[in-house]
């Protein structure tokens, strides 16, 4: 049984965990990398590994990444305190310029208009790395939802009286701030 040679730069991994790659060997790649993701991602407290996939193309002086990753995280719900479930889908593409970074304008400059947009877009150095697991990192964590809801059936809290018969528990260390 003989097995076909394996190229020495390979342009898709599967099954390998996500690392930085230098820019320098993206930009040799002709038609980028690509990557198949089945793992944790540092950082995010997911309850499956996630999954989907990445493809990074060095452009000259932009790379361009395209992915789509899907997980599942638990949530507490901010109004009963009870943990749910919430999927988390990014389906992204973005341009990331790849250049010298821009000189940082000085205070009197930025206060006359005279600085320019160069710092709105995410810049990488020309020497540097791209991380592909913290690129997923950011797309999953930016659909993290700000106020945690588990639905339209949440029971709230034990009381919503403003009276103080019916105190609701999460509030009773505060009582004794009271004159």
């Amino acid at each position: 049984m003989s097995s076909s040679p394996q190229p020495e730069h390979s342009d898709q991994i599967f099954g390998e965990r996500l690392r930085p790659v230098p820019l320098s060997d993206l930009r040799h790649l002709e038609a980028g990398r690509h990557w198949q993701i089945d793992q944790t991602i540092e950082g995010l407290a997911s309850l499956t590994p996630v999954r989907g996939q990445l493809h990074a193309n060095h452009r000259g002086n932009v790379l361009e990444v395209v992915g789509k990753a899907e997980t599942i995280v638990t949530l507490c719900c901010d109004r009963c305190l009870q943990h749910f479930n919430h999927p988390l889908l990014a389906s992204n593409q973005e341009l990331l310029w790849i250049g010298e970074p821009a000189p940082i304008p000085s205070d009197s400059m930025a206060m006359e208009g005279e600085a320019d947009d160069s710092g709105l877009m995410e810049q990488l150095d020309p020497r540097g790395n791209f991380d592909p697991e913290h690129w997923i990192f950011e797309q999953l964590n930016l659909l993290l939802p700000i106020v945690n809801h588990c639905g339209k059936d949440c029971p709230g809290p034990a009381t919503w009286s403003s009276d103080g018969a019916g105190i609701d528990s999460r509030w009773s260390a505060l009582q004794g701030l009271n004159p």
